[in-house]
């Protein structure tokens, strides 16, 4: 079943958003050396704790979350530029910033997360530009192996934007987060998802629910060029009464120094949708306050 270009843009740009994206590659590489945990199991006594690094914890720009928390009283700071282009039938481009994600770190792996408002616009005629929805909610950072991390995150999508460009209700978006540790330059990583949205216009609010997995890898390059990363995700739904969908997305992070990190990245939906084709393009970049 197709739905109007609008419900469609504003669902991507929800499900990135509540990932973290639009979403993960440094966030899930192989840990450096770092300093033991402050305060390690007696299991975890011997390993070190993978998410001390900038890149360890970064969760832009993938679908898949990074299981790492933000360590207590630090802040990151991640935002980005993201082009959504559809192409085919009702052909229109949304761009979308600043996609700002705000992590605070309340210590015992537990970290706060708020998603401001963005600023959307979509071509057509007219124009449409309007604010999108906040969400808020929390991560857990459960535990890890010298092979494995894995955590839990919750976020709560409030009905806040402008009606043009918010989904017109409230939802909800719940992750588990893995990362696997192949080797200190190769790791793999992943996230399940329920996601349960609204859509539709103000007069006519409609909610759909599903599930939406993801699996990536991150490989870190030789010397001072950035990592790459490449991931697959699917959605069993894309919005009220429509089918899955699946894509896949990739790019490049850059650490330039210990607290800031600058990301490129491509997204592709394979295939046609409502008669429509989809990709995006994107920037951005995450900045630590504190470590």
């Amino acid at each position: 079943m197709s739905i109007s270009r609008t419900a469609l843009v504003i669902t991507a740009s929800a499900l990135f958003a509540a990932c973290g994206a639009p979403r993960v590659a440094l966030a899930q590489t192989a840990p450096a050396t770092a300093a033991p945990s402050p305060a390690p199991s007696p299991t975890q006594a011997a390993v070190n704790d993978p998410c001390t690094s900038l890149g360890s914890l970064v969760s832009r720009p993938t679908v898949t979350t990074s299981a790492c928390a933000t360590k207590f009283g630090d802040l990151l700071i991640e935002t980005g530029y993201t082009n959504f282009a559809t192409g085919g039938s009702g052909a229109n481009q949304a761009v979308t910033y600043p996609q700002a994600n705000l992590r605070v770190g309340l210590g015992h792996n537990v970290e706060f997360d708020l998603n401001p408002a963005s600023v959307e616009r979509i071509s057509g005629s007219p124009t449409i530009t309007g604010a999108t929805d906040t969400s808020l909610g929390f991560k857990y950072e459960i535990s890890y192996t010298r092979k494995f991390l894995y955590g839990v995150n919750v976020l709560y999508t409030v009905n806040s934007g402008d009606p043009a460009t918010s989904a017109n209700g409230d939802g909800v978006l719940a992750n588990v987060n893995a990362s696997y540790f192949a080797s200190p330059a190769i790791s793999l990583f992943s996230t399940v998802s329920y996601n349960a949205q609204s859509a539709g216009s103000e007069a006519a609010p409609q909610r759909y629910h599903g599930f939406n997995p993801s699996l990536g890898t991150s490989i870190t390059l030789p010397g001072t060029l950035p990592s790459f990363f490449l991931e697959g995700f699917g959605l069993t739904s894309y919005g009220p009464g429509a089918s899955g969908r699946y894509g896949f997305d990739t790019g490049f992070q850059k650490d330039i120094g210990s607290k800031l990190q600058l990301d490129v990245n491509y997204y592709q939906y394979p295939g046609s949708y409502g008669g429509s084709h989809l990709h995006s393009i994107g920037f951005g970049a995450a900045y630590l306050i504190g470590g």
